[in-house]
């Protein structure tokens, strides 16, 4: 439950056509929807979905978490339906501050397998709150912005730059708490464009974002190479740390590889980059 998730792959849960499929998308992450793509007079019957749909959406591999509904009154049940399913976490809608998230995390610590939380900033009010939420409770496993909703309240566009500002913020606030930074600078909302998306991953994970959901499997191969190291940086990294060795058995703290200077602070990225490519 600690990996890193580079694509999380949203299914609506009470369609089961989409939950079969999922299993099959190579997601590390299914994002069984409650609500959303869910109609209002449909709640219950995917609610009573999840107890099918979470080993199903399972049996590729991923990790799998719901996302609830705000409304109290839904979310409690959402939760417990989570619980029982056996999901590995959820995904907490519209996020108030740090309270909200230590009430859904009440629920999940009672849980008899381990579940985490990944925290949705979706308001223009919780956003001064995102440190706060980050480290409201150890089960929080990452932030996320919901542009959408975000970019609605504000009047803007979902790709606008002040929506990515707000993002950008949410990477200092989830990597001051230690958990991940979820989502990308823009929109992923049109699949068909592929080389348009995967310049849109590589410009933010250059941001310091590490993952991000996505509505159509055909993104998640996307995701999936766009939020790894690629095999130029696993070599430079590796060279960078053999050097480093070997520098410090000389009594030195920098050297040079490939003409640029290295030093400590390269170095943790190169090791961030080895454990990100599994060493």
């Amino acid at each position: 439950m600690n990996r890193i998730w580079r694509s999380m792959l949203y299914v609506p849960a009470n369609v089961p056509r989409f939950v079969a499929k999922s299993a099959t998308s190579g997601a590390d992450a299914v994002l069984l929807d409650l609500e959303d793509s869910v109609p209002p007079d449909r709640k219950a019957e995917a609610r009573a979905a999840l107890a099918e749909a979470v080993p199903t959406a399972r049996g590729g591999g991923a990790d799998v978490l719901v996302r609830v509904n705000r409304p109290l009154a839904l979310a409690v049940g959402d939760i417990e339906a989570a619980i029982a399913a056996g999901a590995d976490g959820i995904l907490l809608t519209k996020a108030l501050g740090p309270d909200h998230v230590q009430l859904a995390a009440e629920m999940l610590a009672a849980a008899p397998r381990p579940m985490r939380m990944i925290v949705m900033i979706e308001t223009a009010a919780a956003l001064p709150r995102m440190a706060e939420m980050a480290r409201a409770s150890p089960l929080v496993a990452g932030l996320l912005i919901g542009a959408e909703d975000l970019a609605a309240e504000i009047g803007a566009a979902p790709d606008d730059e002040i929506v990515a500002l707000a993002k950008r913020q949410m990477v200092l606030a989830a990597v001051a708490a230690g958990v991940a930074p979820l989502g990308t600078l823009g929109t992923v909302a049109d699949y068909r464009d592929g080389e348009k998306l995967r310049a849109l991953v590589a410009r933010s994970r250059r941001a310091g974002l590490v993952g991000a959901s996505c509505i159509h499997p055909t993104v998640v191969p996307i995701l999936n190479e766009g939020f790894s190291p690629s095999a130029a940086e696993v070599d430079l990294a590796r060279r960078q740390l053999a050097a480093a060795e070997e520098a410090a058995r000389e009594g030195r703290g920098s050297f040079v590889v490939d003409g640029m200077m290295v030093d400590e602070p390269i170095l943790i990225r190169a090791r961030r980059t080895l454990a990100l490519a599994g060493g």
